[in-house]
């Protein structure tokens, strides 16, 4: 009886433990470094269920394979696999038979393939809850896997009457992988509302876009591992727009300017509301010839978008371009630049473009004074 009583102490034991993994996971420092954090964390917790096997009448067992079994839920069948290497190391150093070789196949490989075949890619990113009963299936398939390999290995016709103490130890590791993926939806849970809260701080209320506080941290982040270029984007005629068909036009107006530039900007791009009117866009392209097409494409798509009263009251866009010679330029210097190249295409007709490299600098000062 006190084996069992050990059982329940090492699964609390485990619970307490996975409850601390799941925070350190959360960190900043891991989720850089997930793909090997990861392996490295399971396979230690591995190492420490094995330090306290239990000497049941089916031979020395342990609940070595509840991390793996968690692990590959999760992360799938690649990163349950490479935990397995760690304790793997373990049992062959420590083991003097040869044993280490079974033992690493049962308690360790067959969990980590088992379990993989419930994961899905939602479970990785934590968008989507890990279903109890998969955890449920996966301790009745490993039961019946140890009983079959139990059966396989001693003879004598007792393999069902001496499977009790396995499903005992069975009970307790579907018990906690229960308890462990009640924590880890719950935990994720807390993070996604957390990152949606981030999110919102981060975000445009009326655009839906990323706000200017956003654009700076991401931009700046960027220039500074290459070179960049910055589009200030106006709509043109706006406060004409607004005082014809009122304010609730004009928000409805700047929401749809701020999808259809999200949809037109290529991939790797940032646009985000700068304010008011204008927004602003980071891309990484800096070729001068390359940009004008690229300028022209987001033009062209907000004079032909049908928004409303467009018939009466045509909306476009002016635009000014400006470029980073290098990783080290400033972002501010940048958005400056656009800004006054902006400040020409208005001046000059707007629905244009204007690059900041193709205007000489005395010309863009004295622009500028004048608008």
């Amino acid at each position: 009886m006190s084996e069992y009583l050990v059982a329940l102490t090492i699964a609390c034991t485990l619970v307490t433990l996975s409850y601390l993994a799941l925070k350190i996971q959360r960190m900043h420092f891991f989720e850089n470094y997930e793909k090997i954090a990861s392996p490295v964390l399971t396979g230690l917790a591995c190492i420490l269920l094995m330090q306290q096997p239990l000497s049941l009448d089916t031979g020395a067992v342990d609940l070595r394979y509840l991390p793996v079994v968690m692990a590959g839920l999760r992360y799938g069948l690649g990163n349950a696999l490479f935990s397995t290497l760690l304790p793997t190391i373990y049992s062959i150093v420590t083991t003097e038979d040869s044993m280490w070789m079974m033992q690493t196949l049962q308690s360790l490989i067959i969990p980590a393939v088992l379990s993989s075949g419930f994961h899905r890619s939602e479970f990785r990113t934590g968008s989507k809850p890990i279903p109890i009963r998969a955890g449920l299936k996966i301790s009745v398939l490993l039961f019946l896997t140890q009983v079959v390999i139990y059966a396989a290995v001693h003879t004598g016709g007792h393999a069902l009457s001496e499977s009790y103490p396995l499903l005992f130890m069975s009970v307790v590791s579907a018990v906690s992988v229960c308890l462990l993926i009640g924590m880890s939806n719950d935990e994720n849970a807390k993070w996604l509302n957390q990152r949606k809260l981030e999110m919102k701080a981060s975000q445009d209320l009326l655009t839906g876009l990323p706000n200017l506080r956003s654009f700076f941290e991401i931009a700046g982040r960027t220039l500074g591992f290459r070179a960049v270029s910055i589009f200030m984007i106006d709509i043109d005629n706006f406060k004409q727009y607004n005082d014809c068909w009122g304010h609730l036009h004009g928000d409805q107006l700047l929401r749809e300017t701020g999808r259809l530039l999200k949809n037109v900007v290529a991939e790797h791009d940032y646009v985000a509301r700068y304010g008011g009117e204008e927004f602003i866009l980071m891309s990484t392209e800096t070729d001068p010839v390359k940009l004008r097409e690229y300028a022209e494409k987001i033009r062209l798509a907000v004079a032909a978008h049908p928004f409303e009263h467009a018939e009466t009251t045509p909306v476009t866009v002016s635009i000014g371009i400006s470029s980073a010679a290098d990783a080290a330029a400033d972002l501010q210097l940048l958005i400056d630049e656009a800004d006054r190249a902006l400040y020409i295409s208005k001046n000059t007709g707007k629905n244009r473009i204007t690059l900041c490299s193709e205007s000489p600098e005395p010309a863009l000062l004295e622009q500028q004074n004048a608008y």
